[in-house]
């Protein structure tokens, strides 16, 4: 499996390392509203731009496929299979997961998705994650024992925002905010989007795209998106789960979550980052802490402590 290294969007199959600075400690601002009805349109609109930027595929036609396989009763909606078929008939799956953050478990669950699915319909596939929000810890691979497995990792926080502007690839455009000077660059976005030559329901469906989105990396973006473009985002079918999920109403309850889970993340990484491995118990217990405060302090210590049972410690008597 190869990639097109002509392509300026195309992702590395192998271990991911960011070269540049990770973007500064900044706890995410998520509505209330789960993003995966957002990364759905969006892959329905736009998926066939995706899979040429991202994954360098040429082919004739894309198909988003809608059955799961029976078994896979845990696979989420921002799991999504699209099936190619390139000029000669031939026939792949590409399998791709859209993550807001990193998870230790994205690896092992994206094998056993892309296990059920090859069961399923045989043929070759092509793994793929899209990661939405920095992380210390990502990776393009997940080896044990028996097992050594690689796929594609496509940092959306890594791709350059004003690049993509200046093309002006409007399939794209949604995913601005999150790319790198993407929230200075939100407003042109928005405009080149809303002065787009697209249908207008086309149109209102990517406005609220980018709208939900840039949730995930700024406590403003969504306000100012949802009052400048409500005319024809309420066209859109994604419209009425923002009324329904409360985008506005749901602000702080939004915020509070973005600050916690931001913050149990941060944590997690520092402790990877200097121990190398952290314990289950510990991941266990800083995920189930809610209180931002303790979090906060526990932050200060993750970089501070001599050792992982130094922290671990800590954790027990602040729990306890």
């Amino acid at each position: 499996m190869t990639t097109t290294e002509s392509s300026l969007y195309v992702c590395s199959e192998w271990k991911y390392e960011t070269t540049s600075p990770i973007h500064p400690i900044h706890p995410p601002f998520k509505p209330i509203m789960h993003y995966d009805i957002a990364t759905k349109i969006l892959l329905e609109k736009c998926r066939e731009e995706i899979l040429k930027r991202f994954l360098g595929l040429s082919f004739r036609e894309s198909i988003l496929l809608e059955e799961l396989p029976q078994e896979t009763l845990s696979v989420k909606r921002s799991d999504f299979v699209v099936l190619v078929k390139d000029e000669t008939g031939s026939e792949r799956l590409v399998l791709i997961e859209i993550q807001s953050r990193w998870d230790r478990q994205i690896p092992l669950r994206l094998l056993d998705y892309r296990s059920r699915y090859l069961l399923k319909y045989g043929g070759e596939a092509i793994s793929c994650v899209l990661l939405l929000t920095p992380s210390h810890t990502s990776t393009s691979s997940y080896q044990d024992n028996e097992v050594t497995f690689r796929f594609r990792l496509v940092p959306i926080f890594e791709l350059d925002g004003k690049a993509v502007i200046d093309e002006g690839v409007i399939c794209l455009l949604p995913l601005v905010p999150l790319m790198r000077g993407g929230e200075e660059l939100a407003d042109r976005a928005d405009a080149l989007l809303y002065e787009s030559g697209l249908p207008r329901r086309d149109k209102a469906d990517m406005l609220t795209v980018m709208t939900v989105l840039s949730g995930l990396v700024s406590k403003d973006l969504p306000r100012i998106l949802l009052s400048r473009r409500r005319d024809i985002m309420i066209e859109s079918a994604a419209y009425d789960l923002i009324k329904q999920e409360g985008l506005q109403e749901g602000l702080q309850q939004g915020l509070q979550q973005g600050l916690q889970q931001g913050l149990q993340q941060s944590i997690l990484d520092i402790l990877d980052a200097r121990f190398e491995s952290v314990p289950q118990p510990v991941i266990d217990m800083v995920e189930k802490h809610e209180d931002l405060q303790t979090l906060k302090d526990l932050l200060k210590k993750s970089a501070t402590i001599d050792s992982i049972n130094q922290f671990e410690e800590i954790l027990r008597k602040v729990i306890h």
